[in-house]
């Protein structure tokens, strides 16, 4: 009876060995008897929080220049929840949007990523604000009343109210732009302002 083992301490490959009980033994070499498995273990460290830095709202500009804080572990990336815009540099924490249309806004997210770990995310809303124009309208010289007709513009962007800047007047309306104004005396003058805001403009 012939009875193979594997390559042992104690054992030479190909030599002949007889045991207690007259046995044949052959060694055979273990790249015969194994199979070696290789396999790489990876621990994918915990990404950074993500902090993408504060809201924005700024006036007459479509350029933003984001805040958001360079991971210590991982890696970040810009990206476009809602709204419309370009990411000049999506990896970056502190790059330029660009493209941000008056009167609309964006909402970004930053997320923070390692290997197979989950990731962080946080996002932030960046706002343009359409510059505001105000026109009041012409100058009135009226005779024998007590009662003006305004003829402002209405805005294209934001809200407008009348104020008194000098003299004596009733405003019926402060926020229509063509309002009545009563009680001018007579021989007297007054001088209106009509003022458009909209947003931080």
């Amino acid at each position: 009876m012939n009875t193979n083992i594997c390559q042992g301490d104690s054992f030479l490959v190909g030599t002949t060995y007889y045991n207690t009980t007259g046995t044949h033994v052959t060694v055979i070499p273990k790249t015969y008897c194994d199979s070696v498995v290789t396999l790489n273990l990876t621990v994918d460290p915990t990404p950074s929080a993500a902090v993408a830095g504060p809201d924005q709202i700024l006036c007459n500009t479509t350029s933003f220049t984001m805040a958001a804080t360079a991971p210590a572990t991982g890696t970040g990336a810009w990206s476009i929840v809602s709204g419309t815009a370009t990411i000049t540099t999506p990896s970056s924490p502190t790059t330029t949007i660009t493209g941000v249309a008056a009167g609309t806004s964006v909402t970004l997210r930053w997320t923070v990523s390692s290997g197979v770990c989950p990731v962080n995310t946080d996002d932030v809303t960046i706002q343009h604000d359409e510059l505001p124009v105000a026109t009041a309208g012409p100058d009135q010289t009226l005779c024998n009343t007590s009662s003006f007709t305004m003829a402002a513009n209405t805005p294209s962007a934001g809200t407008g109210a009348w104020s008194i800047v000098t003299g004596t007047a009733a405003i019926t309306t402060p926020s229509s732009p063509t309002t009545t104004v009563t009680g001018v005396a007579a021989g007297s003058s007054v001088t209106l302002r009509w003022t458009v805001s909209n947003g931080v403009c």
